[in-house]
């Protein structure tokens, strides 16, 4: 890569202030975090005309203006990738024969929808041990982190069963959004029954459908217009939640992935 790297650091955000009519300055109202526009520019280079041509074509050929491609930064602590495609075409500097120098400067002008870097998400799973179709309730806990310093939807698949009834955490975290932050220190939320071969696939993010199923049911409308509301909060340590199941066998269980999205391409543990 050559210098002059722009959009790559913190993600870009827009802060909102109001002011009434004979207000001193103004109050805070809020923040809209924008989309990314990295420029960056790169050497091609090859030992031989036809070798630099080849890895010039391969490298035009990763990019798309319909598709996203990932661009990876990886140090000693991390490795992160931020999703992007062509927002402009390269600009390539032409002043030199490029096969007769055997190398060229392209200029990447890109767009990320999603300003955030990531890793991949982290993982964790609750097993039930008890048969539970006698009507009997188990109950376990999965640990979920977020080192983060954004906030972060937790995303469950839970196991189908015939009958069988999951219930998912939902803490509030202190957060006060819904003006519920002691109300729903502890709120849980007990999905609806199960159908035969339905898996239950949620994305606890406000602004998703968030319960589908694998077997495309309409189980949002079972419901019955009950919604997860809080995100796990930034710098979060690792936490046990109590999930549970009823009517259902040993074997099956709850499965959660913690998204790692990050506002710049390293630090910030």
């Amino acid at each position: 890569m050559a210098s002059s790297i722009e959009d790559f650091y913190d993600a870009p955000v827009t802060t909102i202030r109001n002011k009434h009519a004979f207000q001193k300055g103004s109050s805070y109202g809020g923040k809209r975090i924008e989309d990314r526009f990295p420029i960056f520019s790169v050497y091609v280079s090859g030992v031989t005309g036809e070798e630099w041509e080849d890895l010039d074509s391969e490298w035009r050929k990763a990019w798309d203006y319909d598709n996203e491609s990932k661009l990876w930064v990886e140090t000693e602590n991390s490795r992160r990738w931020l999703s992007v495609s062509l927002f402009e075409e390269p600009k390539v500097d032409m002043e030199f024969d490029p096969h007769g120098e055997l190398c060229v400067k392209a200029t990447m002008a890109t767009v990320a929808g999603d300003p955030f870097w990531y890793e991949e998400d982290e993982p964790d799973q609750w097993i039930n041990e008890v048969d539970t179709t006698n009507g009997s309730t188990s109950s376990g806990t999965l640990r979920v982190s977020n080192p983060t310093d954004q906030e972060i939807w937790l995303k469950y698949v839970v196991q189908a069963y015939p009958g069988a009834e999951y219930t998912l955490p939902d803490f509030s975290f202190g957060s006060n959004r819904r003006e519920m932050a002691t109300q729903h220190a502890n709120r849980t939320i007990t999905m609806p029954p199960l159908l035969a071969g339905e898996h239950l696939l949620v994305n606890t993010d406000e602004t998703t459908t968030q319960v589908e199923s694998n077997i495309d049911t309409q189980v949002y409308l079972r419901m019955d217009g009950i919604r997860f509301l809080y995100p796990i909060p930034p710098h979060t340590p690792p936490t046990d939640l109590p999930v549970s199941v009823t009517g259902a066998p040993a074997g099956v269980g709850v499965k959660v992935r913690m998204p790692r999205p990050w506002s710049r391409p390293w630090g910030l543990h």
